[in-house]
């Protein structure tokens, strides 16, 4: 059995050998803006409207005061009502522009020259004098534009320039006492109301006019316009008002009993619009999509749930404001329901897939949305809204991003915890970490105090996706004391996790079960010898997922000498770790089971439930009423792989499933028994079960899981070898 063994581990290092990569230097931003924000000042409440002009940014909202940066609510308050200015390079104050206004500002937008800048909202005086709703200032002197005075009937929600026209919408009538139906247009010189009049039978959220002033979008809570169908989004003529045809608004679905979604933010750029949507209803419309301007065309969409409320392009990036928490399906490429809130992303230009750019923030009273405002200088990203915290630091109603500096940190490495279980050989494993503006980081496993370089690697890494890296340090001597770190570049910050602890390579091999589990690097590694009464189940694999047992019985005889296993003593016992993961493309499950004739059940596997049953099953083990182990994966299709009848003999048996991105491969007894190509696992974010969860959909999985043993059961982050699953099988 040794010496089997021996061979089996000769052949694993060749191949984690073969892991390692030149060094490549990875870049310091992936996107065009760092993650780390910049200093600037806050608000009280919440940030609506922003716009950088004439070297400043001017920021309108609900908010009555403003205070520095690092100043905790109620303190360093400077009383600054609904309208304020900072600096666009340090983000202080301006205190020299500081207009009353009786009422909140929802829409801020400046001139082209910078020259003028545009107010609109809920207001009806400004400096004591009458404003309705809407009110220009000049940036040279912060004054009040005296000859500048439309009147509007009710709120004034959105402001778009071009040239010598401001285009306006929201909730009002009238304008001048003249009819306009929540569209409007008046000159930038003297506010001369101009013969635009498009009536949309509802609010108007955002306005935006293509670069080319060709075309003015609308977007809001409206069904028609001038009479005509138009669903939320709009194209108009920018000069009659007429509505323009535009395909590509077939991208937002009609409003149903379950779902109605309503464009709330667009940006055009260039020779493309781009569209923000928020739904009612779960898994309504939520996410963006782009349109070519002059043909009108769809050019993509994406589909993140969680409502989009702000976009804005900066150098060839789509940066978008949301509360993101499901952006796995429909073009978006990115992370599972469970992963958390995600409040500012960034998206390509050419297909809408999520880019390197996670900063966050929270969202905060009273619309508790997060983001709501976004604005750019052209080489930053001002951002406003209801939050009270920017990357998990107070920062409250207004923060910015720019692409000066370093750029954000890596994280630091975990310490490592190297293995020798073989004369000779070390085995390292460790997780990528996260840089919230690199997804590429290079990696340095280094040796000993002197910290000797002795493998690299350049490795993407996300916060939902961390892969592991893999070595095999052949280059010691039996009895040597040693010890390694990992350090991580993102190019322009360096950084070393702590020494292992010291290791002392292996003289003889080390025959030990649980030794050779533990130097193959499991995620979680469940031994389920805890005695009788003990209702968590350790993770001897150093991840410090612990799980709970519910509904089983411990301390039966185990597979393995020395250890005692778990078993399921009612129809629903089961173990679940404590941590949840993000949807495994690359993995290992495997345990040691034992069950009697005509009986089944789960085994190990995946589940999007912590407790109770899950909706969503796969990656799993379990076994037939026959006897057959089966090893199933949901790619859309229930794909399973089945052994050979009669595993249920009473007997252990030592059961593993591998998937490396669609490449199936079941074990039985250390033996292959079967492969399957397949597409991708299922899309979402879960926990790993020993024991029960819901397998009646799949075929062959309704056995009756009462009274089945399992042992020793791991799971990994990557696909073992043959090799490996064999020198498991032969260790028992």
């Amino acid at each position: 059995m040794k010496k089997r063994w021996l061979l089996a581990r000769l052949g694993v290092v060749g191949i984690l050998l073969a892991t390692t990569l030149a060094p490549t230097p990875a870049q310091s931003i992936s996107a065009s803006l760092s993650a780390q924000d910049s200093p600037v000042w806050q608000t009280n409440a919440s940030v609506q409207g922003i716009a950088v002009a004439a070297g400043k940014a001017y920021v309108g909202g609900r908010f009555t005061s403003v205070r520095p940066p690092g100043s905790a609510l109620g303190t360093n308050e400077v009383g600054q009502a609904y309208l304020a200015a900072f600096d666009a390079t340090t983000g202080d104050l301006v205190a020299a522009f500081n207009p009353v206004l009786d009422g909140q500002v929802y829409a801020v937008a400046a001139s082209a020259d910078g020259s003028r800048l545009y107010v609109g909202g809920d207001f009806t005086t400004v400096n004591g004098v009458t404003r309705n709703r809407i009110a220009a200032f000049d940036t040279a002197t912060g004054a009040l534009v005296t000859n500048w005075k439309p009147s509007v009937s009710y709120r004034v929600k959105t402001i778009s320039v071009s040239g010598n026209t401001v285009y306006f919408g929201g909730s009002f009538g009238l304008v001048n006492n003249v009819e306009r139906l929540r569209l409007a247009a008046v000159t930038g010189d003297v506010g001369t109301l101009l013969p635009w009049a498009p009536a949309a039978n509802g609010d108007v959220y955002a306005v935006d006019v293509a670069d080319d002033a060709s075309k003015v979008y609308a977007g809001g809570q409206f069904s028609t316009v001038n009479g005509t169908n138009q669903n939320t989004v709009s194209s108009l003529d920018p000069a009659t008002g007429a509505v323009l045809p535009f395909p590509a608004a077939s991208a937002v679905p009609p409003p149903n009993g379950s779902c109605t979604t309503r464009v709330k933010a667009i940006d055009a750029s260039g020779d493309t619009v781009y569209f923000g949507n928020g739904g009612d209803g779960v898994g309504c419309f939520d996410g963006t999509w782009a349109a070519d301007i002059a043909t009108g065309a769809l050019k993509w969409k994406n589909q993140c749930l969680g409502a989009t409320e702000a976009l804005k392009v900066v150098n060839g990036w789509l940066y978008k404001g949301s509360h993101a928490h499901d952006c796995v399906n429909g073009g978006a490429g990115g992370f599972p329901q469970g992963a958390g809130y995600r409040f500012l992303l960034t998206e390509s230009l050419e297909n809408g897939t999520l880019g390197p750019w996670y900063p966050n923030t929270n969202a905060g009273p009273p619309t508790e949305v997060g983001p709501l405002a976004f604005a750019t200088g052209g080489s930053d990203l001002w951002v406003g809204g209801d939050f009270t915290q920017t990357n998990g630091l107070g920062q409250q109603g207004l923060t910015r991003f720019t692409n000066a500096g370093p750029g954000a940190a890596p994280a630091k490495p975990a310490k490592l915890l190297p293995y020798s279980v073989q004369p000779g050989v070390v085995q390292v494993h460790f997780q990528t970490v996260v840089d919230n503006d690199d997804t590429t980081l290079t990696y340095r496993l280094l040796k000993g105090f002197s910290n000797t370089t002795i493998a690299t690697w350049t490795a993407k890494s996300t916060f939902w996706d961390r892969p592991w890296l893999h070595f095999t340090d052949t280059n010691v001597t039996p009895g040597e004391v040693t010890n390694y770190r990992v350090e991580v570049t993102d190019g322009s910050t360096t950084l070393r996790g702590n020494y292992s602890d010291p290791l002392t390579v292996a003289t003889t091999a080390n025959t030990a079960y649980d030794q050779i589990i533990a130097s193959d690097g499991p995620q979680a590694y469940w031994r389920l010898g805890e005695p009788v009464g003990t209702t968590t189940s350790v993770d001897a694999s150093g991840q410090s997922n612990n799980g709970t047992f519910t509904g089983m019985t411990l301390g039966s005889a185990g597979a393995v000498a020395g250890n005692t296993a778990a078993t399921i003593s009612t129809s629903t016992g089961r173990m679940v770790g404590e941590k949840a993961y993000s949807m495994p493309q690359q993995f290992t499950v495997e345990a040691w089971v034992k069950q009697s004739v005509t009986r089944g059940g789960r085994i190990i596997g995946f589940g999007n439930s912590k407790t109770g049953n899950s909706s969503s099953t796969d990656r799993m083990l379990y076994m037939r009423s026959n006897g057959q182990i089966t090893f199933g994966v949901n790619d859309g299709v229930k794909q399973t792989i089945d052994s050979t009848s009669n595993k249920n003999d009473g007997q252990w048996h030592h059961v593993a499933g591998t998937f490396d991105n669609g490449a199936m491969k079941l074990y039985v007894d250390g033996a292959l028994a079967g492969t399957l190509t397949t597409g991708q696992a299922s899309l979402y974010y879960g926990w790993w079960r020993i024991g029960f969860d819901n397998v009646s959909s799949w075929s062959g999985g309704g056995a009756t899981q009462t009274n089945m043993a399992i042992d020793e059961a791991a799971v990994y982050p990557y696909a073992l070898t043959a090799a490996q699953v064999q020198a498991h099988f032969g260790a028992r």
